[in-house]
C-alpha cells in the first residue's frame, strides 16, 4: 500500500510572525482573527486583506 504525505507534511500551520501580521491586518479591516490556520491560507489572507487597507489608504472616502 502506497502512502501520500500526511497533511502535517503538506499543510504547515502559519508561524508566529504570519499571525502577527494577520492579527493587526484583522485588527484594522475589522475581519474576525482565526490563529488555526495554514501558512498558506494566512498568506491568501494577508495578501488579501493588505489589498483591503491599501485600496483603503488610496481612497479615504471608503
Amino acid at each position: 500500500m502506497t502512502t501520500g504525505p500526511t497533511m502535517l507534511e503538506d499543510h504547515h500551520m502559519m508561524n508566529g510572525e504570519q499571525a502577527a501580521i494577520l492579527q493587526e491586518l484583522c485588527s484594522a479591516t475589522g475581519h474576525p482573527f482565526e490563529d488555526q490556520m495554514t501558512a498558506d491560507s494566512a498568506d491568501a489572507l494577508i495578501a488579501e486583506l493588505s489589498a483591503l487597507t491599501a485600496d483603503r489608504d488610496a481612497d479615504p472616502t471608503t
